[in-house]
């Protein structure tokens, strides 16, 4: 049987019927008059085939089928009530959800470290599992299978939103005692050394060989790496320059002892950004993670993104 052909109102009467046996008690619960009542038993004991109500003396008790019917009966009224019933409001202290994002290394640099205080101290029960973009990521922010995207900012996919972060810029990193660090960092002098690139899908040349070959310059990039954290420790102990966020740079550059200059070619910076579906829009759940990711970032004191150059 289809559910279009059932009168889904009569499952709430045929519930009341059942639990009271009787067609004036069942009304007065149901708050709908006697006569409707009635009505309502009469097309319910023509769909079944069964009388429901029996009357033995002076009383009505339940037929066979109403007795099979009624535990089935009480569970269809608790889940219609369930469906029906106002969303939970959501409580940062007492909810027990799990939020899943996917973010580059250098967005959980920025993100996770204060998102992890916040956690801790407003939402305990709260967890978060963060993982590498997937090439798919906006589909399955669409199917709710991700909460979120954490990345450089890009257009955003139909059916999502999104929310600026903060903004980068490119400085150059080199360890302390590079011999390009005993004179001030020309474009020429920066193009002539060896370089690290931090190419998470593979490229040997970005924004910066573009930016040196508009002056006639050209750099080799001696060695690339798929992840931003690791290329300063590469830095630490060679002799090779990494261009990269200026967040990275002063995440670890006192930990490995580097030094920090202006990048010689300039170079627009870009939007980091949290990217969510629309379906998730009015969620307060996940209104209440935007604005923790958000305080997060603000509260950030160390630590940040990345960017290939």
């Amino acid at each position: 049987m289809r559910l279009q052909s059932v009168d889904t109102h009569l499952v709430v009467a045929l519930h009341a019927l059942l639990q009271e046996k009787s067609v004036t008690r069942a009304a007065r619960r149901v708050g709908v008059t006697q006569p409707s009542m009635s009505h309502a038993l009469s097309r319910l004991r023509a769909h079944f085939g069964d009388p429901l109500l029996v009357q033995v003396g002076r009383r009505m008790t339940l037929s066979e089928r109403a007795r099979d019917l009624l535990p089935r009966a009480a569970e269809a009224v608790e889940r219609l009530e369930q469906v029906f019933s106002p969303a939970e409001r959501f409580d940062p202290g007492r909810s027990g959800r799990t939020f899943r994002l996917v973010a580059t290394d250098n967005l959980e640099l920025l993100v996770l470290p204060a998102l992890a205080r916040l956690l801790a101290a407003e939402a305990p029960h709260v967890d978060v599992r963060c993982r590498n973009i997937p090439a798919d990521f906006a589909e399955l922010l669409r199917s709710g299978e991700l909460d979120g995207k954490l990345g450089r900012g890009g257009p955003v996919p139909d059916g999502c939103r999104s929310m600026l972060l903060a903004a980068e810029r490119l400085v150059c990193v080199m360890r302390r005692g590079h011999p390009a660090s005993r004179r001030p960092l020309t474009a020429a002098r920066y193009a002539a050394c060896e370089h690290l690139m931090v190419s998470p899908h593979g490229e040997d040349h970005g924004v910066v060989d573009r930016e040196l070959a508009a002056r006639g310059l050209r750099r080799r990039v001696t060695l690339t790496v798929s992840h931003f954290l690791v290329a300063p420790f590469i830095i630490s102990g060679s002799d090779l320059l990494l261009t990269v966020s200026a967040r990275v740079a002063e995440a670890v550059a006192s930990k490995l002892d580097l030094v920090v200059r202006p990048c010689p070619v300039e170079i627009a910076g870009y939007a980091l950004t949290l990217v969510w579906a629309e379906r998730s829009e009015r969620d307060e759940g996940h209104r209440w993670l935007r604005a923790a990711i958000a305080r997060a970032v603000a509260c950030e004191a160390v630590g940040g993104p990345g960017a290939p150059g």
